[in-house]
C-alpha cells in the first residue's frame, strides 16, 4: 500500500546514500551528515577509549535534559540512556487529537526524534500518567510501587549504569508524579545492587548491579525553568526556590522515604554551553534543538540567542546543577565536585576493576593495548588524516576480539567475566561503527510499499555507499522477517551476489521477497485497560517477546550488510524503509514498514451520543474500508448490533478496483423504544467475498507530523451509542471556533445544534449574529492568531445580545485582555474528578434549563474536573461553581472554572471544566452542562427547568 504520500522512487535511494533525515523540515537539514563524513568520524573515535553509561530517570516525555545527553554522548563518547517512568498518555495535545494511549504514542516519537540529535538511547517503565496529582502516595499507588521499582530495577541490572539522576524532592509545587518518580527510582538504585531483591529477574539471567552515584535534579523537573508543557503551574511561583526546597521534603514525611535532599552531598554544577569544535555549537543549543521535538506539549521551536539565555528548557543559557544524594564511593558524598562523573573511573583501561586488585596481567595487557590503538586513532584524525585512522580502529575492533575470547581461560570470577564481557561487548559494537565511519560506509534498506498486508511481495533496493579512501569488500546481504519471493518459506539465501564497493562508489542490488502470510498488524506492543477500566492499577501490559521497555517494538524486517573493511570483518544491520513525500514543503520521510489488514476498517464516529428525548434517536454510521491487497476485491461490511437494535441496510457490498482504494457504507442504526440509557456497542464486520470466511474487524489510525516518524496504532470497528437523557433547546445554531486537539465539535453536533464552523473570513466580517453561541475551542487564543486579533468581534457579539462561550486557554490568554473585563488565566485546577462541585448560583440558567445540573451531574468524569482557570479577575465576573480539591497540597476553595459576565445584552463565560476531556470520554454530565451552556439564549428569564 502507497496511500502514505507521493511514492518517491526507490532508485533515488542510491542518490541519497546515507542522507537519512526521516522527520525534519528541508530548511533545518544540516549540512553535515551525522551518518558518514568526518563529524561522523570524530563522534565515533570519541567513543573508543571510554567506558561509562549516564542514566537519567525523568517523569514525563519533556522532563528529561537533552543537553546533557548532548554533552555525554557526542561531547564525552558516553552511552546515555533515558529511562522515563511514562509516555505522557495523561497530559494535553497542542498540535492534534492524540490523547490518552494515542498522545502516549505520538509523545514516544517525539522522544525519539529528541534522541536522533542528542544521541541517548530511550526506555520506560511500565506505569502510566493518568493525570495530575498532588500526592505523590496516591501516584505511586495508582502504578504500583513494587511493579514500577522492579521496572526500574530491571533496566539498571540491563544496562548498567554508572550514575544515575533523577529529579527532586520538590516539597509542595507542580505535578507530584516527579516526586513519586523520585521516591521510586531512589529506591531502585539500591535495590538493584541487592540479588535478593526482585528474584525472578536473577532467575532470568539479569544479575544484581549497583550504580556508583545518584543524584537529584536542583530546580523543578530537572533543572527546568518552569513546566508549561505539564500545565505545571499550579507551583509556579514558588519555583524559583525549588532546589533550596528539594530538601523541605522531610518536613512532610519525605526525608526519611526518599531522599533527605537536604542532607545530601553538595550541588555539583554542571555546563552545557560549551561549544564543541567538531559539532559547530554548543551542547545547550543541541540540546534546544531536541527538545524542540515536543511539539504536542507546545515546545519552541526557538532556541535563545547565545548569551541571553531564556527559554522554558532545561538549565537555561546551559547551566545544570544536581545534588548527590547517594553513593557508593567512600568520601563522594563530602567531596566537591566538578562534574557527575568525579570518582567513576570510565575508562577504557578502567574495565580492569572489575577483576579487583589481582588483575590478570593478560586482561590489563589487552586493554592498554586497545587504548593504545584507539589514541593512535584519535591522533591521526586529529592532524587531519582521517583515512589514516582506519588502521588503529581496525586493530583496536581486532584487539578487543581477542581479548573477549581469551576471557574464558582467564583466572576471574563469573562476576568479573561478566561485567568486564557486557563492557567489551559493548565497545565491539562502538568499534564497529568506528571502522564503517573511517571507511565513509553507509548502508540502506528501501522497500517499494510502506503499509503491507501479509502475503504482498515487496521489491528492495539495497546499497553500500563507499566514500573512504579504499575498496571495500561486500561478502553477503541478508533480509530478515520476509518469505523469499516465491512463497515457499523465510529468505535464507544471500539476497546480492557478493561484491567490491570501489572507492567513491556505490554498491547495489534489488531483491524481491514476500511479506509472511501471517504477519502480525503493527501497533504498540504496550497496551492497557485503565481508561476504559481506571479502577485497574495505572500500569501497562507488555507484549511478552519483545525488549522491556523499548519505545516501540523492534520492526522484524532488517537487512544485515557483511563487509571486508581493512583488515575487519564487519556486520552492519538496519531496518527495512520507505521513502514518500507527505507533502512537498517538508520534503522526504522515512517510516519502517508497518502491516496493516488486509481491509482495514474504522467506523465514524467512534462516539455517537443519542439524546433520549430527541425524535428520531436514530443514527448515521459510516463504515471506512481501505483495500491493502493487491489489485481488485469484494467485501460486505454488515454491523454486529446489540438484542433489538435496528440498521439499515442490513449489510453493504463493495468493490474494490485497484489497491489502496478506500470506500465507505453508510447505515442508519436505530435502538429499540424501550431501550434504557446507557452505552451500547455497534461492531463493523467485513467480510471478504473471494473466500467467504476470513473477516476482518480493525483498522488502523495512523499517528502522524512532520516531526516524527509515522506509527500506526490499531483498533477494534465499534462505535459506542451512548442514549443520554439530556435535553437541548431547540433549533440552537452555533458558531465554533476551530481550537488544538479538539472534539468538542463533534459533540455539540450530536445534542442536536447546528454547528458552523467560523473562519478568519468571518471572524474579520461576516455576520456572526446568525449564530445563538459562538464557541472558542481548546486553547483556540493560543493558537488561532485570526481569533486574538478580531476577539473585538466576539465582545461587540456579545454586547449585541449574543452568548460567547471560552474554553479554557493557557497563559497566552494573558498577553491581551481578550475577555470584557479584565482577568487572568491561572494554574489552579482541580485534579480528583470525584470532588463535590457547589453551585454558587443554583437558580442561574446555566442549572436550570433545559436540564437540571445535580449531584448525578457530577458523576463518572474522569481524569480531573479541569484546569488554568480564571484567577484575578474584575468584581464584574460571577463564578457559578467552586470545588475543594481533596488533596492536602492544593488546598482551599477553587473558583474561575465557571464564570459568567454579562456584556451588554449577553453573555460571555469561562469553562475551565474539562469538558473538552469528558465529551468525547462519553460522560454524560459533561453533555448536560454543555446542552445548558448552548441553550442559554433561549432559556426564560428566572424560570428553572420543569
Amino acid at each position: 500500500m502507497k496511500r502514505i504520500g507521493f511514492l518517491v522512487g526507490a532508485a533515488c535511494a542510491v542518490a541519497a546514500g546515507a542522507a537519512r533525515v526521516p522527520a525534519q523540515n528541508r530548511m533545518a537539514y544540516s549540512v553535515v551528515s551525522a551518518d558518514s563524513g568526518h563529524v561522523a568520524l570524530g563522534l565515533a573515535i570519541r567513543k573508543l577509549n571510554v567506558s561509562g553509561t549516564f542514566m537519567q530517570a525523568p517523569a514525563h516525555p519533556d522532563d528529561e535534559t537533552n543537553s546533557l545527553f548532548a554533552l555525554f554522548t557526542h561531547g564525552m563518547g558516553l552511552r546515555s540512556v533515558d529511562v522515563q517512568n511514562n509516555r505522557g498518555e495523561g497530559g494535553q495535545n497542542e498540535i492534534g487529537p492524540e490523547l490518552f494511549r494515542d498522545i502516549g504514542v505520538l509523545r514516544t516519537a517525539e522522544l525519539l526524534a529528541a534522541h536522533r540529535i542528542d544521541g541517548a538511547e530511550q526506555y520506560f517503565t511500565r506505569a502510566i500518567d493518568y493525570g495530575y496529582s498532588f500526592d505523590p502516595e496516591e501516584v505511586i499507588n495508582k502504578w504500583g510501587r513494587d511493579a514500577v521499582i522492579g521496572d526500574y530495577v530491571r533496566l539498571i541490572r540491563a544496562l548498567r549504569p554508572d550514575v544515575v539522576v533523577t529529579m527532586n524532592i520538590q516539597g509542595r509545587g507542580g505535578d507530584r508524579a516527579h516526586e513519586a518518580t523520585t521516591i521510586l527510582a531512589r529506591e531502585a538504585y539500591r535495590a538493584a545492587g541487592d540479588p535478593s531483591r526482585y528474584p525472578e529477574q536473577i532467575a532470568d539471567g539479569l544479575r544484581a548491579w549497583q550504580p556508583k552515584k545518584l543524584y537529584f535534579a536542583s530546580g523543578f523537573g530537572g533543572g527546568r525553568a518552569g513546566q508549561t508543557g505539564r500545565a505545571g503551574q499550579a507551583g509556579r511561583a514558588g519555583q524559583a526556590g525549588q532546589a533550596g526546597r528539594a530538601g523541605q521534603a522531610g518536613q512532610a514525611g519525605q526525608a526519611g522515604r526518599a531522599g533527605q535532599a537536604g542532607q545530601a552531598g553538595r550541588v555539583t554544577r554542571v555546563s552545557t554551553a560549551i561549544y564543541d569544535e567538531l559539532l559547530g555549537r554548543t551542547y545547550a543549543e543541541i540540546g534546544a534543538d531536541a527538545r524542540s521535538n515536543h511539539k504536542c506539549q507546545g515546545a519552541s521551536g526557538l532556541p535563545p540567542l547565545p548569551g541571553f539565555g531564556g527559554g522554558r528548557g532545561p538549565g537555561r543559557g546551559g547551566q545544570l546543577q544536581y545534588q548527590l544524594v547517594d553513593s557508593t564511593i567512600p568520601g563522594q558524598m563530602q567531596k566537591d565536585e566538578s562534574g557527575l562523573f568525579d570518582g567513576v573511573d570510565i575508562s577504557l583501561a578502567g574495565i580492569a576493576q572489575f577483576a579487583g586488585a589481582n588483575s590478570p596481567d593478560a586482561l590489563t595487557s589487552g586493554l592498554a593495548a586497545i587504548v593504545d590503538h584507539a589514541a593512535n586513532a584519535k591522533r591521526a584524525f586529529d592532524s587531519g588524516d582521517d583515512a589514516a585512522s582506519a588502521a588503529p580502529i581496525e586493530a583496536g575492533l581486532a584487539a578487543i576480539r581477542a581479548l573477549r575470547a581469551e576471557l574464558a581461560s582467564m583466572r576471574l570470577s563469573d562476576a568479573a567475566r561478566y561485567e568486564i564481557d557486557f563492557r567489551l561487548r559493548n565497545k565491539e559494537r562502538d568499534y564497529q561503527d568506528a571502522v564503517l565511519a573511517a571507511h565513509g560506509l553507509t548502508f540502506d534498506a528501501v522497500a517499494d510499499d510502506g503499509l503491507v498486508v501479509g502475503g504482498q511481495p515487496v521489491r528492495l533496493s539495497l546499497v553500500a555507499v563507499n566514500r573512504g579512501a579504499v575498496d571495500v569488500d561486500v561478502a553477503s546481504v541478508a533480509i530478515a522477517g520476509l518469505d523469499a519471493s516465491n512463497g515457499s518459506g523465510p529468505t535464507s539465501a544471500p539476497a546480492c551476489a557478493a561484491g567490491v564497493v570501489k572507492k567513491d562508489a556505490v554498491f547495489t542490488c534489488s531483491a524481491d521477497a514476500r511479506v509472511p502470510q501471517g504477519a502480525k498488524a503493527t501497533t504498540p506492543y504496550f497496551s492497557d485497560e485503565y481508561w476504559s477500566h481506571p479502577s485497574t492499577p495505572a500500569i501497562n501490559r507488555f507484549e511478552p517477546g519483545v525488549p522491556f521497555g523499548v519505545p516501540f517494538a523492534p520492526t522484524p524486517f532488517r537487512v544485515t550488510f557483511h563487509v571486508k573493511a581493512g583488515s575487519a570483518d564487519v556486520a552492519k544491520e538496519i531496518p527495512v524503509q520507505y521513502r514518500y513525500v507527505k507533502d512537498i514543503y517538508n520534503g522526504d520521510k522515512r517510516m519502517e514498514l508497518n502491516v496493516v489488514p488486509a481491509f482495514s476498517v474504522r467506523m465514524t464516529p467512534s462516539l455517537a451520543v443519542v439524546p433520549a428525548f430527541s425524535a428520531p434517536r436514530e443514527r448515521e454510521i459510516h463504515v471506512a474500508v481501505t483495500n491493502g491487497a493487491k489489485g481488485a476485491a469484494d467485501a460486505t461490511v454488515a454491523l454486529e448490533l446489540p438484542p433489538g437494535w435496528k440498521a439499515t441496510p442490513a449489510s453493504s457490498s463493495i468493490a474494490f478496483t485497484r489497491e489502496d482504494e478506500s470506500l465507505s457504507a453508510r447505515f442508519v442504526v436505530s435502538p429499540p423504544a424501550h431501550a434504557k440509557s446507557g452505552e451500547y456497542t455497534v461492531r463493523a464486520i467485513v467480510t471478504s467475498t473471494a473466500t467467504g470466511a476470513e473477516r476482518f474487524t480493525t483498522g488502523y489510525q495512523q499517528i502522524e507530523y512532520p516531526h516524527i516518524q509515522r506509527r500506526q496504532v490499531i483498533k477494534p470497528a465499534e462505535t459506542a451509542m451512548k442514549l443520554v437523557e439530556v435535553k437541548i433547546a431547540p433549533g440552537i445554531t452555533v458558531g465554533y471556533v476551530n481550537g488544538v486537539g479538539d472534539q468538542v465539535p463533534p459533540a455539540i453536533e450530536q445534542l442536536g445544534a447546528k454547528l458552523s464552523f467560523v473562519d478568519q473570513d468571518e471572524l474579520a466580517w461576516g455576520d456572526l449574529s446568525k449564530y445563538d453561541v459562538i464557541v472558542t475551542g481548546v486553547r483556540a487564543y493560543e493558537r488561532r492568531g485570526d481569533l486574538r486579533a478580531y476577539n473585538r468581534r466576539l465582545l461587540d457579539y456579545a454586547e449585541r445580545g449574543g452568548t460567547v462561550v471560552v474554553q479554557y486557554n493557557k497563559f497566552e490568554f494573558n498577553q491581551s485582555q481578550y475577555g470584557p473585563y479584565p482577568a487572568v488565566v491561572s494554574g489552579s485546577r482541580v485534579s480528583d474528578e470525584t470532588v463535590p462541585v457547589k453551585l454558587l448560583v443554583p437558580k442561574s440558567p446555566v442549572f436550570n434549563y433545559p436540564n437540571k445540573i445535580g449531584a448525578a451531574t457530577w458523576a463518572s468524569w474522569v481524569q480531573e474536573r479541569g484546569l488554568y482557570f480564571l484567577g484575578e479577575k474584575d468584581p464584574k465576573y460571577v463564578d457559578l461553581v467552586s470545588m475543594t480539591d481533596s488533596f492536602q497540597d492544593n488546598p482551599g476553595e477553587k473558583l474561575g472554572s465557571l464564570v459568567e459576565a454579562r456584556v451588554g445584552r449577553g453573555r460571555w463565560l469561562y469553562v475551565g471544566l474539562g469538558l473538552w476531556r469528558q465529551l468525547p470520554a462519553g460522560t454524560t454530565g459533561a453533555y448536560e452542562l454543555l446542552a445548558n451552556l448552548l441553550s442559554l439564549p433561549k432559556a426564560p428569564a428566572g424560570t428553572a427547568a420543569p
